[in-house]
């Protein structure tokens, strides 16, 4: 049985890569108000993008990862520390981000956006990287290999989907 039939027609990889996307958009919508110099939206749309990643990655790290190693992906070009090391930068950069976004909120001060916007140019690079890598290698694999009813499990026991 298919991994989609197993989880009532939903497959694992689809789901989590709808959840990028819509990080995605969210991390936009931060962007956005930057540019509108809405400072106040934009910390709060940049703690909703990282409420909703961090769920995210607990999701990952929680299930999907340790199903990953289990069926074999550290022998991949992909091991889980590769994953995890870029989570840990991740929850980094939207640190930093949020620190600087609220220093704006008490200035209008352009060398200080364009150089969170500079920031956010990294970031954005590394989660390109780190979704390429979950797209054509993690997922993949894990549909090739986890059994249908674990990746069911998984998906029946994720913290947030964008669905």
């Amino acid at each position: 049985m298919s991994a989609g039939a197993a989880s009532g027609g939903r497959d694992l990889s689809a789901v989590m890569m709808a959840l990028h996307d819509d990080l995605a958009q969210r991390f936009f919508a931060h962007q956005c108000a930057l540019l509108d110099r809405d400072f106040v939206r934009a910390a709060a749309d940049l703690a909703a993008y990282r409420a909703r990643l961090l769920e995210h990655m607990r999701d990952e790290e929680g299930a999907v990862l340790p199903a990953y190693e289990a069926a074999g992906g550290d022998t991949t070009d992909a091991p889980v520390r590769l994953f995890l090391g870029e989570h840990g930068k991740m929850r980094d950069f939207v640190a930093e981000f949020e620190r600087r976004t609220a220093a704006l909120g008490s200035r209008s001060d352009d060398a200080a956006l364009l150089e969170l916007f500079d920031r956010e140019a990294t970031y954005k690079n590394l989660v390109l990287h780190h979704d390429l890598r979950e797209r054509n290698m993690l997922y993949p694999f894990v549909a090739r290999n986890v059994p249908a009813a674990v990746q069911a499990t998984i998906l029946g026991g994720l913290h947030w989907s964008a669905s």
